[in-house]
């Protein structure tokens, strides 16, 4: 099931309204519609609303079917962030990204070093062996916090800091979680994970560089991060999370290409370790990490201010912001 947050213009009341077929249903007045008052409760709110959909699913989407057309979202009506994460943790989940990252800040930052980097690399056809992970990688996911309290959603205008030189993007899935959990398996991991969206994690590389040989990134990437419009509920998602082609569009035209079968970790993994000796809460949000390719560092394209920057995953959509 896709699902969006719709305002009111004039009024600025908020719903939430899922899709049937090709029209878009508003929760509150389906709700009305039908005398739910229990969905009427959650019809502004994701998180509960996620929570009702796992426990009435079936006759949720039949009757949705059969929804009267003043249940539709009407043109007054626009688009607005489905939710405001609780808490905000991303992943490092694939090792090939956090390779091509590394030796991509070298190429910008080390220009004197990057020769010796691509040499070596050429001579022995392996990675530099400063640019590979930390064994703790391989051991179990890393992830930072970062802020949750700096997201902003689909079409809405990015503004980097003025001492970020080095603009960058990372196309990651985000997993919206439902379920509060403690000490989980990968599997509960995997079940505490309602739905799904677009995240674009963006950063200043200049300063991310010096804040990752201390404490981690903080000024470099606290500033701003967005989140798709369109929410996808897991049981449409799951069946293909690791073939999920990616793309990443700048001022009209394709920079990168990439797919989330790049992860070394499973997103059940990922969701299980960050409630090892903790509670995960319901309405925290966690990012997968960067799709391979799918940065500048990687690929090579940066972001410049007026630049448009678009992410596409298949089956959960896309995600534009302007860069001001």
């Amino acid at each position: 099931m896709k699902i969006r947050k719709y305002r009111l213009v004039e009024s600025g009341t908020e719903t939430l309204a899922v899709l049937d077929n090709e029209r878009w249903i508003r929760i509150d007045s389906y709700a009305e519609e039908t005398g739910n008052e229990e969905l009427k409760s959650c019809s502004d709110e994701l998180i509960s609303f996620l929570q009702y959909y796992e426990a009435h699913k079936e006759g949720l989407i039949q009757g949705l079917h059969n929804a009267a057309v003043s249940s539709e979202v009407t043109p007054d009506m626009e688009e607005a962030i489905p939710f405001q994460p609780l808490l905000y943790r991303d992943f490092l989940l694939s090792d090939t990204h956090m390779i091509n990252a590394a030796r991509g800040l070298v190429k910008m930052t080390m220009r004197n070093l990057y020769p010796i980097v691509k040499g070596y690399e050429l001579i022995f056809r392996r990675p530099f062996p400063r640019l590979k992970p930390r064994k703790a990688f391989y051991d179990h996911p890393l992830y930072y916090k970062g802020n949750h309290l700096s997201f902003l959603g689909d079409k809405e205008a990015i503004a980097f800091p003025e001492y970020a030189a080095l603009k960058d993007y990372e196309l990651e899935v985000g997993m919206i979680i439902t379920k509060e959990i403690r000490d989980a398996t990968e599997q509960e991991g995997l079940g505490a994970i309602g739905a799904f969206c677009i995240l674009n994690d963006f950063s200043a590389r200049n300063v991310q560089y010096e804040e990752m040989n201390s404490t981690g990134p903080c000024k470099s990437k606290d500033f701003a991060s967005s989140i798709s419009n369109t929410v996808v509920t897991a049981d449409e998602i799951l069946p293909c999370l690791y073939k999920l082609k990616t793309t990443v569009i700048i001022n009209g035209k394709v920079a990168a290409t990439g797919s989330t079968e790049c992860f070394q970790h499973s997103f059940g993994a990922a969701v299980a370790y960050a409630s090892k000796g903790e509670n995960v809460y319901s309405g925290e949000f966690i990012g997968s990490g960067t799709v391979v390719n799918c940065c500048g560092l990687e690929n090579g394209n940066f972001l410049e201010t007026d630049d448009t920057i678009r992410l596409e995953i298949e089956r959960l959509g896309s995600l534009t912001n302007t860069i001001v």
